[in-house]
């Protein structure tokens, strides 16, 4: 089946240039989470990091494994925009923890905590696209 997996993670792509705040507030309302249920801020941090790292690296994987499954277009194309937004929120939380530590993001009175995550969440566009490159590579081989 021919998909064209380039084009739909361009348009994820255009839509991602602009969301990085909104998942930004999504990892920093997970950490709050944890933080309620008797979690210290800067030990969340590091447990989001845990998981999206983890999630990052298995992913992609995950995806190309059920990529010989699928079937229709339809059922591709919505498996396709839900590993784009995993990816990216996984890809964003884990690049930033590269860049910043807990300690900064819960105690920092810098002024812009958590603004490295909208700068790692346009890096992890074009690791998107490299990523449907792969599929695509890999789909017009079965």
């Amino acid at each position: 089946m021919k998909y064209n997996f380039l084009k739909s993670t361009l348009i994820f792509c255009t839509i991602g240039f602009f969301i990085p705040g909104f998942t930004a507030i999504l990892l920093l309302g997970i950490q709050m989470l944890f933080t309620k249920n008797g979690i210290e801020c800067s030990d969340s941090w590091k447990l989001i990091w845990c998981f999206t790292w983890i999630g990052m690296l298995l992913l992609p994987f995950l995806f190309i494994k059920n990529l010989k499954k699928i079937k229709s277009q339809q059922s591709l194309k919505t498996k396709l925009i839900l590993f784009n937004l995993l990816e990216y929120i996984f890809i964003q939380a884990s690049l930033a923890s590269l860049i910043t530590d807990g300690k900064t993001l819960c105690y920092g009175s810098v002024g812009q905590n958590g603004l490295e995550f909208v700068f790692t969440g346009w890096l992890a566009l074009p690791i998107l696209l490299i990523f449907s490159y792969i599929f695509k590579i890999l789909s017009d081989n079965n």
